[in-house]
């Protein structure tokens, strides 16, 4: 395995001062926003879905860093764009009607086109945001901005997952050639995860809790623990803001998937201890996990990037946690027919492979 990105202080966004239009849209939100928890997933009064995990406490901002988190809305219309700020370049994509684009964002705020030129009538759009959380803090600054009218916002998922994982689930060099390209927002994809993939099969709501080389126990690269850990992350809006804190009742999950250890077994020149920390650490995040979802089923996931003696010993602790409403899961390893993505990570042929056998076992497990 190489070396993950690793987090690096959020730089300060240069708000650029609004237009007169550009306010009146902003305070629109702020008025919205009022009306409706600090954060969370809601339809609300601006008539657009938040899909993730979003801090509305800044007047005129609505941020967020979750890789996968999404806002929907519906108007009747030919096009509509959207104000966002960043701190520097970032990867989205656009679904209008079911047609999916990318969107790179660039540092500042800007205004942008997510549909044009369509016929003149009803359309749904779901911007996602594709790159990770070390990218920095993203905000929405406006309300969708149509030639038409915002119609009544789409229905929230009946059917909810939450995943809890490393650069496996955050789609890290997915869409990579080989093993010999490095980290970028154009090769990594979280939408196309197991994960995300599985959430589309069975048309669930998804919040994705993922890091590049994170780890339960300790991150890629540390002998010992230096940087946060999943368990801590975890519990927060804005994965890099401590201040942070999640209010888990805005969003309950039919079933969670943990998928992390990869990092914590980066290194393993003493196994035992290894093993052992791993273990204690694991039980802390579930511990951490049942507080919030006591009853819940929870899926624990072999890392596919894990092989040998790693893998044998990783299996062996999570078995160690089943019980009847904690399960195992192996949907299997990198193969090499299936070829690599970026830094050996999971291509796009992996990530199907895992895809199509989680979203079996979910849907017989939960009857969807």
């Amino acid at each position: 395995m190489k070396p993950y990105p690793y987090s690096k202080p959020t730089p300060t966004l240069n708000w650029l001062k609004p237009c007169a239009t550009l306010f009146l849209f902003a305070f629109t939100i702020f008025v919205s926003a009022a009306a409706i928890s600090a954060s969370g997933e809601a339809a609300t009064k601006n008539k657009v879905l938040y899909i993730g995990r979003f801090d509305h406490t800044i007047p005129n901002q609505t941020r967020f860093t979750w890789p996968n988190s999404a806002i929907a809305f519906r108007f009747e219309g030919t096009q509509a764009s959207i104000a966002i700020a960043s701190p520097n370049k970032m990867r989205f994509q656009v679904n209008v009607d079911g047609k999916i684009k990318d969107l790179f964002v660039k540092a500042g705020e800007h205004q942008y086109t997510l549909a044009n030129s369509l016929s003149n009538g009803k359309h749904t759009v779901t911007l996602t945001r594709l790159s990770e959380s070390f990218t920095g803090i993203a905000a929405i600054t406006s309300t969708p901005i149509v030639d038409g009218i915002l119609l009544a916002p789409p229905s929230p998922a009946k059917n909810k997952l939450l995943v809890i994982g490393d650069s496996i689930t955050a789609g890290y060099g997915v869409e990579g050639e080989s093993e010999q390209c490095g980290y970028s927002i154009e090769s990594s994809n979280a939408q196309k995860t197991y994960a995300a993939i599985t959430a589309n099969n069975l048309n669930a709501s998804l919040h994705t809790l993922a890091w590049s080389g994170i780890g339960v126990w300790r991150s890629y690269g540390e002998q010992k623990p230096v940087n946060p850990t999943i368990t801590v992350r975890n519990q927060r809006v804005l994965a890099d803001d401590s201040n942070s804190k999640w209010n888990s009742a805005l969003y309950q999950p039919n079933a969670i998937l943990i998928n992390i250890g990869t990092n914590d077994f980066w290194e393993f020149k003493n196994p035992n201890l290894v093993a052992e920390q791993y273990k204690k650490h694991l039980q802390k995040l579930i511990n951490t996990l049942r507080q919030d979802y006591p009853t819940q089923p929870y899926y624990l996931i072999v890392s596919p990037m894990l092989g040998g003696e790693k893998r044998d010993s990783q299996k062996q602790i999570l078995a160690s946690f089943t019980n009847s409403n904690i399960a195992v899961l192996d949907l299997g390893k990198i193969e090499p027919e299936d070829g690599l993505g970026c830094h050996y990570h999971p291509n796009l042929t992996t990530q199907h492979r895992l895809a199509t056998k989680l979203t079996t076992r979910l849907k017989a497990d939960l009857n969807w």
